[in-house]
């Protein structure tokens, strides 16, 4: 890999960047598909305490409706 050099030590080195290219391969579309926009909303909502995840599934009525 590393012709520049002829110490052995730098295979190791080399073996642990290859190591962590293909993990990352692996790795990169499901970290996209798990915080995407919608669940990045969903998680600040409830980080924030705004949404419970039980209250998500009630319908909620707007506050225009409950001042009728």
């Amino acid at each position: 890999m590393n012709k520049f050099r002829k110490a052995e030590d730098n295979q190791v080195w080399d073996l642990l960047a290859l190591r962590f290219l293909s993990i990352n391969s692996i790795i990169d579309p499901w970290v996209f598909a798990i915080l995407r926009p919608p669940v990045l909303r969903f998680l600040r909502s409830v980080l924030c305490c705004r949404v419970t995840p039980a209250s998500q599934n009630r319908q909620t009525s707007s506050p225009a409706k409950t001042k009728l």
